[in-house]
């Protein structure tokens, strides 16, 4: 069968990095999947060109835009799917759907609402949606409420269907040395913090920051890797020599086998203000990393059930933050339990196996599946 994937980018952020993990789960199901990206293609791209997912980028939201917008209708209907995939919510990408896959296609929103978009824009996309899709997928139940809360309708078509994470063998100690010489990092002696994504507001990068520095007092050997970029660099950067750290921070920048990072690191320490399910937290869960998280709205909560299986606040509390780290660093056997239990819980809910079924469920890209629009959400979950 003949899936489209119709994505917002290319980047290495944490959606573009699961919707890989699912377009390969599909590639080795013996399905053929084609990407369309409304922007350039970005570093995905030899990802993709690797898991033998064709690839095309357009300049959707450059000048003219009624003429990108024929230029998207045109690949669309070129492209003669039999299933259809949105990964993203554009308004404009979904009325150039027409009637291509109809009844075959599933919306993918991988992010959070509020302060995204003024509520009225999301309520005039759901509308939309509702008509256009067979269902509405979420990663989880916080932002599945959060879109449900703006617009009830969307109960009738909306699912929530995690992650697809693979799981790594467990990191020898060769491994870890490899490692951490490929990146330039300290040797094995030395405990390593890290953590990845976007360098930008929300994802507070000043609270781990300043848990290092608290960290850093209490255990002078410590020292923190940071691997992604983004427009906050500047300011962070400033603020470590502020606390007196600056020596003790390593900025790798983008990292295109993001591998390498979860096998040096000891431990992982996360804070966002908001975050709909994110990536980071579970890649290292299933990597055998304990995680130290703070969220104050996001869905993390949905997988991290116990502090057996990671330690998360709903607020950012730099003391108890810092705290659990150094207990962590200085019992490598609580350390290694939490990481264990953290690795089952990923394997249990996000199986690329399970998750690509649900998908497949929903797609209609099971043999003998009719398209009938109402499927029990015990199916998908």
């Amino acid at each position: 069968m003949n899936l489209l994937n119709i994505i917002q980018c290319t980047n290495l952020g944490g959606m573009e990095q699961a919707s890989l993990r699912l377009m390969k789960g599909f590639v080795q199901g013996g399905h053929r999947v084609n990407l369309l990206s409304l922007n350039p293609l970005g570093a995905l791209r030899g990802a993709l060109d690797t898991a033998g997912i064709s690839s095309e980028g357009l300049d959707y939201g450059g000048n003219g835009k009624l003429r990108n917008w024929m230029l998207l209708r045109k690949r669309i209907q070129a492209s003669a799917p039999d299933a259809l995939l949105m990964t993203g919510h554009n308004l404009m990408a979904q009325l150039a759907l027409g009637n291509v896959c109809k009844g075959r296609r599933v919306l993918a929103i991988h992010f959070h609402h509020r302060g995204v978009k003024p509520i009225w824009q999301w309520r005039i996309i759901y509308a939309d949606a509702c008509k256009r899709f067979r269902a509405i997928v979420f990663p989880s139940e916080f932002v599945r409420r959060e879109a449900e809360e703006i617009y009830p309708q969307l109960g009738e078509v909306s699912h929530v269907i995690r992650y697809p994470m693979e799981i790594p063998a467990v990191t020898t100690e060769t491994e870890r040395q490899s490692a951490r010489r490929i990146l330039g990092l300290p040797g094995l002696d030395v405990p390593l913090v890290g953590n990845a994504g976007w360098l930008i507001k929300r994802k507070r990068w000043d609270v781990f920051l300043r848990v290092a520095a608290k960290v850093s007092a209490s255990l002078p050997i410590v020292r923190f890797v940071i691997a992604g970029d983004g427009p906050e660099k500047r300011r962070l950067m400033a603020l470590a020599a502020d606390l007196g750290i600056q020596e003790k921070i390593f900025w790798l920048g983008w990292i295109k086998e993001m591998k390498t990072f979860y096998q040096s690191v000891n431990a992982v320490l996360f804070n966002s203000d908001w975050d709909a399910l994110p990536v980071t937290p579970q890649e290292a869960m299933s990597y055998g990393v304990p995680v130290v998280a703070s969220i104050i709205h996001g869905g993390l909560s949905e997988i991290v059930l116990n502090n057996n299986q990671g330690f998360l606040l709903h607020e950012h509390d730099a003391e108890r933050l810092a705290d659990r780290l150094c207990t962590l660093i200085v019992d490598p056997t609580l350390a290694n339990n939490v990481g264990a239990q953290g690795r089952a819980r990923i394997a249990m809910l996000s199986s690329p196996e399970k998750i690509g079924n649900a998908y497949k469920k929903l797609l209609c890209m099971e043999a003998g599946n009719t398209c009938s629009r109402g499927i029990p959400k015990e199916v998908i979950h």
